[in-house]
């Protein structure tokens, strides 16, 4: 009976997961086909006189076409310098590469570390060099017992740390850091997974002592859920590939992620008291650790590059609600961080503060330009509704195309058109963020780390009972 059981529920998990395909490759072809139809209808349909309408208000003319030229010449300085600038530092050999020590900060992860674990153990890189330290930031539920078990089958290369009360993500990593006596100091999320040569490939820029952080790539591991991750991994490769790739030439990258970092622990040193204590507006810092870790580089003078060959995957929310949440909060976060690099980014101009000037401006901009631009934008809807609907398809379709280029050129997939639906997506359904996260910018919380929680006294008997080997 029991096994009657078994083979029902895989039957009917197969059966929702074919589902689930089924209705990502419609979504797919729907929207290849829709793309094929707007092209055409503007091609076809194509009318000077339409436009006509909207050019002849002479201020929202002006406006829109100062900010297309400026974007315009943005994305093309970005695809220039990470095509044909940009380059990976070469893998190190055993001997030249540094001690490393791999912090992995967990809160109510659930058995989801232990994969994360499991593959940083599996790295090629040397063992007398790698030091991993799972740290359990007060847990509700059974993370530390999946730490647990994966320390104990570790054979000594995994140190489990118990913190008794939850702190945050970045006193958790201070924490790590404080204990390690490494070079260089890794981070890696706890819902993220390696690839075998990922922490050879990141720390070898360390060979040049002028180099102090180095962000990794960022891949979605949970493709097959869905259709949200599917788009946010389209988006994630504009992000690096060509974001942090072009800011990686002028060795300025602004955010190093915290699912796969890595950092010169001397050169963190000096900052890391006030950067652990971080306050916006008299309130404790909780978010963006990641990019302040990169400003107070920066801010030092130390230049930081992308390594695009050291991947992680990681997960994504496959809801609405919680992608939101995620959203609010690394949008929170660049706008307390972009303003906090104003207080050194034009002290010097030499090329490397050049560098950071410009992109600043730029993503200073692109925070504030949706707050700008609502009522030019309501204005022309009302002038030249017709005009503007045009306007708006088209431009959707043709900035859309430059992520599903690029998608499409690094990772030769079909998956390239879910940049258009996500475009779609972003234009109804999330286009209140990036305005909410200006007007909500104090707010610290995390928001996707809530979970129910589980006995403790249950996982205390499940870890004394289990024997660590059988798993």
């Amino acid at each position: 009976m029991k096994r009657k059981f078994e083979m029902a529920g895989q039957f009917k998990q197969s059966s929702g997961s074919q589902d689930k395909t089924l209705i990502v490759t419609l979504i797919k072809y729907s929207t290849f086909f829709l793309v094929a139809v707007v092209l055409a209808t503007a091609i076809l349909r194509f009318s000077w006189q339409s436009f006509g309408e909207l050019f002849s208000l002479e201020f929202i003319a002006s406006v829109g076409g100062v900010l297309l030229g400026l974007n315009i010449f943005y994305y093309a300085f970005l695809l220039v310098l990470a095509y044909f600038f940009y380059k990976p530092h070469r893998a190190l050999s055993d001997e030249e590469l540094p001690t490393c020590t791999v912090i992995v900060p967990a809160y109510n992860e659930g058995k989801t570390v232990l994969k994360s674990l499991d593959s940083i153990l599996a790295s090629d890189y040397p063992a007398d060099k790698l030091e991993i330290l799972a740290i359990d930031d007060g847990s509700v539920d059974d993370t530390w017992y999946w730490i647990k078990l994966a320390a104990a089958r570790s054979e000594g290369r995994i140190t489990p740390i118990k913190l008794e009360k939850n702190g945050g993500k970045r006193r958790a990593l201070y924490r790590g850091i404080r204990q390690s006596t490494s070079e260089v100091i890794v981070t890696v999320d706890s819902d993220s997974v390696v690839a075998a040569d990922t922490l050879r490939r990141l720390n070898s820029p360390f060979i040049d002592s002028k180099i102090a952080g180095v962000a990794g790539d960022i891949r979605v591991l949970n493709m097959q859920d869905g259709i949200l991750p599917r788009m946010m991994d389209v988006n994630f490769v504009f992000g690096f590939e060509i974001m942090r790739s072009a800011q990686s030439v002028l060795r300025s990258v602004f955010c190093t992620p915290g699912a796969l970092s890595a950092y010169r622990r001397t050169a963190m040193l000096p900052f890391l008291d006030e950067w652990v204590e971080q306050k916006f507006f008299g309130q404790p810092a909780h978010i963006a650790e990641d990019r302040a870790l990169a400003t107070y580089l920066m801010a030092e003078g130390h230049r930081i590059v992308f390594q695009r060959d050291a991947i992680a995957h990681t997960m994504i929310p496959t809801d609405y609600r919680t992608t939101c949440k995620m959203l609010m909060r690394w949008g929170r976060g660049d706008v307390r961080e972009t303003c906090s690099m104003y207080r050194f980014a034009f002290r010097k101009l030499d090329w490397f503060h050049l560098g950071i000037q410009f992109n600043l401006l730029m993503q200073t901009m692109w925070l504030f330009l949706p707050v700008l631009m609502l009522p030019l934008t309501l204005m022309a809807l009302c002038a030249a509704p017709l005009a503007f609907v045009q306007a708006l398809i088209l431009g959707v379709v043709i900035w859309s195309s430059i992520p599903a280029f690029v998608y499409s050129t690094r990772r030769c997939s079909s998956e390239a058109i879910f940049a258009y639906t996500f475009a779609v997506f972003k234009l109804f359904f999330l286009f209140w963020v990036d305005p909410y996260c200006l007007v909500t910018v104090r707010n610290s919380k995390w928001m996707t780390r809530t979970r129910a929680a589980r006995p403790q006294l249950a996982v205390g008997r499940k870890l004394s009972s289990s024997n660590p080997q059988a798993f």
